[in-house]
């Protein structure tokens, strides 16, 4: 048949068994490793780059990372000479506070005025 003996068919066979089952391996045991790999190192990739911020690129503003960021917020947060949050709500409570206090005073005014009154 062909020139062929039984034992090379077997072997032939064999052999493409093999590769056959190589092929089986990779495709339902290895690519989905590799799938689900890949994800995760494109996660931490992304992860990474969110945290440390990037710079200025043609037709892309600088990106802050997140510590810079964390630092704004926390500046914000404590009084630098009038132009953070927290020394506008101060002057909002003592403008709040005057207010309280001016409308006290014209209430006891108006009680004065009532008791002339009656």
């Amino acid at each position: 048949m062909f020139g062929l003996e039984i034992e090379q068919i077997v072997q032939i066979a064999g052999s493409v068994t093999v590769v056959l089952g190589a092929a089986v391996l990779i495709l339902k045991v290895i690519y989905p490793f590799y799938k689900r790999i890949n994800f995760w190192i494109t996660t931490w990739e992304q992860f990474m780059v969110d945290w440390g911020g990037q710079e200025e690129r043609p037709g892309r503003d600088r990106i802050p990372g997140v510590m810079e960021r964390l630092n704004d917020i926390d500046g914000e947060l404590k009084h630098n000479g009038g132009s953070s949050v927290k020394d506008a709500v101060d002057r909002i409570e003592k403008h709040l506070e005057k207010g309280s206090n001016k409308f006290d005073e014209l209430e006891e005014r108006l009680e004065k005025l009532e008791d002339k009154l009656d």
